[in-house]
């Protein structure tokens, strides 16, 4: 959404060697975005990214949270049956409000409700876990993680092509600064967790959302600092495994 990613992001990023092509969509003109998201916003953002051949291929750059209902509209482009991982500090599984408007708090259940292609959304990061799924744990640097796998509309076994939805919050200030509250995970215990739960699965893409806007309180350039090499470390992990065969 072009709020928090300074405009040199694209040749910060190419600088680094983690991109070979950066494409910088800007939604900043479009109105009824911002947390929630209207039926005519989502029909102009939709269509500003089908003009690309695969939109939910590669990695996705959002913005902060509040811009986490981008999810939605990327995987409303896979055409396949595939499962989705998300990785957060919250849920984003809450009732829709406001008419039943999308938004950073509910797009979750959306895509578990109504996605006709999602076979599993397993959720992992969050303390508590909506009913109605299965909750597992995982070890991750030497500490259990509880996750939650909830089936989707397609019932499948739980295996099928993986999209993974990453929200930085699910990290400690030491790592980045977010516009929500946070958890403690390291960007290491991160990766760790991502490669785990990825072992041996095709990955067909993945995003990245969180941060602070320079409108936001406690916004500095520290905190830009942060998040950008945060971003750097989280695109080199994810560009390792994204769009394997």
């Amino acid at each position: 959404m072009n709020e928090t990613y300074p405009e040199e992001l694209g040749s910060f990023l190419s600088k680094e060697g983690f991109c070979d092509r950066c494409v910088r969509v800007s939604m900043r003109d479009v109105e009824g975005r911002n947390m929630y998201c209207d039926d005519e916003a989502y029909g102009i953002i939709r269509e500003r990214l089908s003009v690309y051949p695969d939109p939910a291929s590669g990695i996705h750059l959002i913005d902060t949270g509040n811009y986490h209902y981008m999810s939605r509209v990327f995987t409303s482009f896979i055409r396949e049956r595939y499962d989705l991982l998300l990785i957060d500090h919250h849920t984003d599984m809450q009732e829709a409000s406001f008419g039943g408007l999308l938004s950073c708090g509910s797009w979750a259940r959306e895509v578990l409700e109504k996605d006709e292609n999602l076979g599993t959304l397993t959720v992992i990061g969050p303390g508590k876990f909506e009913e109605g799924g299965e909750e597992f744990s995982v070890i991750i640097g030497g500490r259990e993680i509880t996750g939650c796998v909830y089936k989707g509309m397609n019932d499948s076994p739980g295996n099928l092509p993986l999209y993974i939805s990453v929200d930085k919050d699910v990290m400690g200030t030491d790592e980045c600064i977010t516009n929500w509250d946070q958890g403690d995970l390291s960007v290491n215990e991160l990766a760790e967790m991502i490669a785990n739960l990825s072992d041996g699965r095709k990955v067909i893409g993945a995003d990245i959302c969180g941060g602070i806007s320079a409108s936001d309180p406690g916004y500095d350039e520290r905190a830009l600092e942060k998040n950008l090499s945060s971003d750097a470390k989280l695109i080199k992990i994810l560009s390792g495994i994204t769009d394997r065969k």
